[in-house]
């Protein structure tokens, strides 16, 4: 599998609003400001300067406030590449929990950002020539040595309500969630609230909140050996007859199935 490196991509994700992850590790620096980017877990902003490594396997979507707008330089790492790289820091202690979380955010000071934007060009410049194996090592090295010095702490973006109520929404997934108590949540009213959030996501509060239990979901039957019964408890799901059917539904296959095509792949 080759490295993909894509250099100041300007204009809407083909991805925008979707659930979806990559089996690759995922380098991304943005150049503009506003918007979320969401995953399972936390919200991070899009902010001029945050540089974002997601680990293979995190299930992620972007949000951008102007689509068209968007700027951002992304390298996707080849498996045996990012081998290559834990392994050349396996003694190293201070970097162990950026290879063990899901997502690591930093957010990297203006009079820095010119040369994290170097790197990525560079990265692009040799991707096509062959015997780049040291020149993309040491660009994969430098961007960790940048996300670990100038690591943030992951925040809701902005103080939105929008945002506040993905954040709830994740963080109580597994709990018994409506309308009603996502709007309690976040003071706001019914009517106004549910056509800002299909605005900004492109979904309803419902669709969406089935949407990530299904992601959630997903995960599970990929990483662990939990039954359906127990899956579909973790996730919110009412019941596994339930999970069974709208899992179903959404992906074409049981959920068995599912996780028998994923271990053959």
């Amino acid at each position: 599998m080759y490295d993909t490196l894509l250099y100041h991509e300007i204009g809407k994700d083909r991805m925008y609003k979707t659930w979806h992850t990559t089996w690759r590790p995922l380098f991304m620096y943005v150049y503009s400001d506003g918007g979320s980017i969401v995953t399972k877990e936390r919200i991070f902003p899009i902010k001029k300067g945050a540089l974002v490594l997601i680990s293979p396997g995190t299930y992620h979507y972007t949000m951008p406030e102007i689509p068209e707008t968007y700027n951002r330089s992304k390298l996707i790492l080849s498996k045996q590449k990012y081998t290559k790289v834990r392994a050349l820091l396996r003694g190293d202690e201070e970097y162990l929990d950026v290879f063990d979380r899901s997502v690591f955010y930093a957010q990297i000071p203006p009079e820095e950002q010119a040369a994290v934007d170097s790197i990525f060009e560079e990265a692009a410049a040799c991707k096509n020539r062959s015997g780049t194996d040291p020149v993309l090592l040491s660009c994969v090295l430098r961007l960790l040595y940048y996300l670990k010095i100038y690591a943030a702490e992951s925040t809701a973006a902005g103080n939105g309500y929008i945002s506040k109520a993905i954040q709830f929404i994740n963080e109580n997934i597994a709990d018994t969630l409506d309308i009603d108590r996502v709007c309690r949540a976040v003071n706001t009213s019914k009517y106004h609230f549910c056509r800002q959030f299909k605005y900004h996501t492109g979904q309803t509060v419902m669709e969406y909140i089935l949407n990530t239990r299904i992601v959630l979901a997903k995960g599970e039957l990929e990483t662990t050996n939990a039954s359906v019964s127990q899956i579909s408890e973790k996730c919110g799901f009412s019941s596994a007859s339930y999970f069974s059917r709208v899992f179903k539904e959404t992906t074409g296959c049981t959920p068995l199935q599912y996780r028998r095509n994923f271990r053959n792949m």
